[in-house]
């Protein structure tokens, strides 16, 4: 469920902002950075991954079929690369209606807006590990709340079900109230093979409370948790 509201045509537009930002960042980067938040990888390995999951999703999108993941050989300059995989990303996505039927890995609104809206989450995520790789702080940029808000119901209705299906779900024990403090908006999750979102009336044994973007960004990992209220285990 996209929390936000809008067409798809905004939303490509966040994608390609959002591209700009990673290919800005990764044209000053030399590739051999470290990158903190993805133990083992360097920056060359971060780009190409994202590179790859672009080219991927395009695929898919234009055949209106699952696809093997790439193997990219990839010469010459990093961010060059890089721009090619995206921008056949943002063709795809563009030479398809949004409604057009398009299948997925989450079996989830299977249209071409579920691509749209994964792999603006996809890059934004990656834009911060790029930049606490080359300058070992957060993106010097605030998301909308509800973009960041967006970006946490999908985690949790979406991703989290990619976690499973690659034998990393994640712990829930017990009922979890996530709230957004600067929109009002709550996520009751519970717990399951694969945990699921309940009805906000649901009681929680335990709260997490900051604004839309810190959760974003720390329910990721790519942020301490202490810019939180968290109650409960």
């Amino acid at each position: 469920m996209d929390t936000r509201t809008g067409n798809e045509n905004e939303a490509i537009g966040e994608l390609e902002a959002a591209i700009t930002r990673f290919t800005g960042l990764l044209s000053q980067a030399s590739g051999e950075e470290e990158v903190p938040t993805c133990p083992g990888w360097n920056v060359r390995d971060l780009a190409i991954h994202l590179g790859t999951i672009h080219r991927w999703a395009a695929a898919i999108v234009l055949s209106g079929q699952m696809a093997r993941k790439p193997r990219p050989i990839v010469r010459g300059a990093l961010a060059h690369w890089y721009s090619g995989a995206s921008s056949a990303l943002v063709a795809a996505l563009k030479a398809v209606e949004p409604d057009e039927p398009v299948p997925n890995f989450g079996t989830l609104d299977e249209t071409a807006a579920f691509w749209v809206r994964r792999q603006l989450h996809e890059v934004i995520v990656h834009t911060c590990d790029l930049a606490m790789a080359c300058a070992g702080a957060e993106p010097e940029f605030e998301l909308p709340a509800e973009l960041a808000a967006d970006g946490i119901d999908e985690l949790l209705t979406v991703f989290f079900r990619r976690l499973v299906a690659n034998g990393s779900p994640p712990e829930v024990r017990e009922n979890i109230r996530i709230t957004a403090t600067d929109l009002g908006t709550t996520w009751v999750l519970g717990p399951g093979e694969i945990p699921e979102l309940l009805t906000t009336t649901t009681a929680a044994e335990a709260t997490i409370e900051g604004t839309a973007q810190d959760l974003y960004f720390a329910l990721w990992g790519r942020t301490p948790s202490d810019r939180l209220d968290i109650q409960g285990e």
